[in-house]
């Protein structure tokens, strides 16, 4: 098992980029320096990325896959591939369909990968081994609308990701304004027991909870807010608490909020901005009433993806439009990133994910 502080991480990024510079790249970052250095670019086994994540005792990587392997249907496709985390090595175990289009998150609870699909509005639920893909991939679709007349005139999902304690698994859906929360009973995802509904046009996209973890947050899209809730882990069931901008005051043009991360000490949500192209510093107290501190400039245009280290030192943001990949640092009690003047050059990097090595 894999310490919480490291002092070398390796930093896994997804281009979404056509062609042969698409693919997977893989880095590592230097705690202590504060360094980035490239290690390997992949293309086996993928052929156009679009979000990773690797398991949580770093043995394998989830990798969906926005081209799948069928094109008659258009589905997507989940690429499941072992990692050797000493030296680097990513050996592809398997890949499957997503059962949908638009494949676009995958989120891992026990035994099964959690995949949203954007494009049919659905949401599979996909069993894996520690040799990969298994038998037994299940489907929902998601039905309605929502108050957007180009964005919500049908099902989005956007996000499909586990309760802290694996026991459930949460949906948002960006068309319906809703986030569906399914049981998981004898490994198995169930349908939807209880549904929780955002104010009209908010278009949920991600979803987060406090290391407690007794709240829950939800970063949306559209109006580009920040919802909190009290997650009842008993009942599987959320209740509003707080909504918030992510948006500095005097900003006037368009944005679409992307990314959410909690940080695993201090009471902070970490929001990126499409736009404005920031992150938003957002803190939050026992109740769950949020409060904007700040937002920082993201390093680039559409910060699309961000991720922490699971120390939270560091920070690292994916800026798609500029094609790089921005270092930040978190230091002490502080909990607004500094660019620390470190990046990678990238081709339309769209996600970000990271794993201690020692």
């Amino acid at each position: 098992m894999v310490e919480l502080s490291a002092l070398t991480y390796w930093v896994l990024i997804i281009s979404f980029a056509k062609g042969d510079t698409g693919g997977l790249y893989l880095a590592k970052l230097d705690a202590q320096a504060q360094t980035l250095a490239l290690v390997e670019h992949i293309t086996d086994g993928i052929n156009r990325p679009i979000f990773a994540r690797f398991s949580n005792d770093g043995k394998q990587l989830f990798v969906v896959d926005n081209d799948g392997d069928d094109p008659k249907t258009k589905f997507g496709a989940l690429a499941i591939y072992s990692f050797d985390a000493k030296t680097g090595k990513l050996t592809l175990q398997g890949r499957t369909s997503t059962l949908g289009r638009g494949s676009c998150y995958v989120g891992l609870a026990p035994a099964n990968a959690l995949i949203a699909n954007y494009g049919t509005g659905s949401v599979t639920a996909i069993p894996f081994n520690e040799q990969g893909p298994a038998e037994g991939s299940v489907s929902y679709q998601h039905t309605g609308s929502s108050a957007h007349p180009r964005r919500q005139t049908k099902p989005h999902a956007h996000s499909f990701v586990p309760s802290p304690d694996g026991r459930f698994a949460l949906a948002a859906d960006l068309g319906t304004d809703q986030v569906t929360i399914h049981p998981i009973t004898d490994g198995k995802v169930q349908p939807v027991t209880n549904t929780i509904k955002l104010q009209p046009g908010a278009g949920p996209r991600h979803i987060a909870f406090s290391p407690d973890p007794r709240l829950m947050f939800v970063v949306n899209e559209l109006d580009s807010t920040l919802n909190s809730y009290q997650w009842d882990a008993k009942a599987g069931n959320a209740k509003p608490l707080n909504s918030i901008s992510t948006l500095p005051a005097d900003f006037q043009g368009n944005n679409s909020a992307a990314d959410i991360y909690t940080h695993p000490f201090m009471p902070i949500v970490y929001t990126s901005n499409r736009g404005v192209d920031s992150i938003a510093v957002s803190q939050y107290d026992q109740q769950g009433k949020l409060k904007l501190i700040t937002n920082i400039p993201s390093g680039g245009g559409h910060p699309r993806g961000f991720a922490l280290t699971r120390d939270g030192r560091f920070m690292l943001v994916a800026n798609r439009d500029a094609n790089n990949v921005v270092l930040f640092t978190i230091q002490g009690n502080n909990p607004v990133p500094m660019n620390v003047g470190k990046e990678l050059s990238i081709p339309m990097p769209m996600c970000v994910t990271t794993l201690p090595i020692e």
